[in-house]
């Protein structure tokens, strides 16, 4: 399933690589969420291809809300519409589906890709694989991948529907409620190309309160997630160190005490996530500077730790004196 609004001009990718699918027995489903550039040329010129459905803007959770009510497979692949598929991405999928029954979600690594589709980074992350409830309830998330890298088995999606307005990102309710209906699956393989491209490296990167909404809401939708599957331990958002990072910069920093115990949360959370070293020290970094150096801080969410970095380098590096 395809959810789009206003990525016309990445649109047609996104189509033509899930029709090129290794795996063929599939339907198509595309979303468009009240765009008003040229996706609906797009899609109309892929009829008889796929099913169109044509909807006022709602958001991303409305969109998928109705293409799930439109599908009829036993299992679930999202795609952004500004990202695509690796061509046996369904293939490989659907077998580890069948592989394991126990699995109500897979998430999978990727590929990142600017806006000409070039290649500029592999993501061959360690995902998080079994039952994470625990992690949930305890530090507020594990490792997943970004929506298009996510695929479901229907009967699981059913159980968490509709997809509520908030929180605003749907990959967020889905990934905090659906593992409490079974265990999490995990491919280590680059099935799809994320595209980075000016608007989605800018939409809330270092919109404080934004970051915050979203990690208070998925708080709420694990707890809530947790009474109605009959769990009596609830999640306390101060275990989650993101939110701590955030709310220390909102409050402008310069709290060693504060930035101390972010430190050692973080630590705790890499341990029992299993994350990378590389992936450790990257968020002790992001999340110690936001923590003391507000300025500095708002600046990495904006860029990026290694972006950040070699901005400082660039900066501080002389400049060639040239004579006459």
């Amino acid at each position: 399933m395809i959810s789009n609004y206003n990525y016309g001009c990445y649109l047609a990718q996104a189509i033509e690589s899930v029709l090129a699918q290794s795996y063929q027995n599939l339907e198509l489903i595309v979303v468009d969420d009240g765009s008003k550039d040229t996706s609906s040329e797009v899609i109309d010129f892929y009829q008889g291809c796929l099913a169109a459905i044509f909807q006022n803007n709602g958001g991303q959770g409305a969109a998928l809300n109705a293409g799930i009510a439109r599908s009829q497979g036993e299992i679930i692949c999202f795609l952004d519409a500004d990202d695509y598929f690796h061509p046996d991405k369904l293939a490989k999928i659907v077998a580890a589906f069948a592989a394991h029954p126990q699995w109500v979600q897979i998430a999978h690594c990727w590929l990142s890709v600017n806006r000409d589709s070039v290649v500029t980074n592999a993501t061959l992350k360690s995902l998080s694989q079994g039952n994470v409830r625990e992690l949930l309830l305890q530090r507020g998330k594990y490792a997943w991948a970004p929506t298009s890298g996510l695929a479901y088995r229907r009967e699981a999606l059913l159980q968490v529907l509709p997809i509520p307005p908030r929180p605003r990102a749907a990959d967020t309710y889905l990934t905090a409620t659906v593992p409490f209906y079974g265990e999490v699956g995990s491919i280590h393989e680059a099935l799809m190309y994320y595209r980075l491209h000016g608007d989605n490296r800018r939409a809330h990167s270092d919109n404080i309160a934004y970051l915050i909404e979203q990690r208070e809401d998925t708080a709420y939708c694990i707890n809530q997630a947790a009474a109605k599957v009959g769990f009596s331990d609830r999640f306390d958002i101060q275990q989650d160190v993101d939110y701590r990072s955030l709310k220390a910069l909102q409050q402008g920093g310069g709290n060693w005490l504060e930035a101390l115990k972010i430190l050692w949360l973080s630590l705790q959370e890499s341990l029992v996530i299993r994350r990378s070293l590389s992936d450790t020290i990257n968020r002790l970094l992001q999340r110690g500077i936001c923590a003391l150096y507000p300025d500095e801080g708002k600046a990495i969410l904006r860029l990026g730790l290694r972006g950040y970095l070699r901005l400082k380098l660039s900066r501080q590096a002389p400049k060639n004196l040239t004579t006459s």
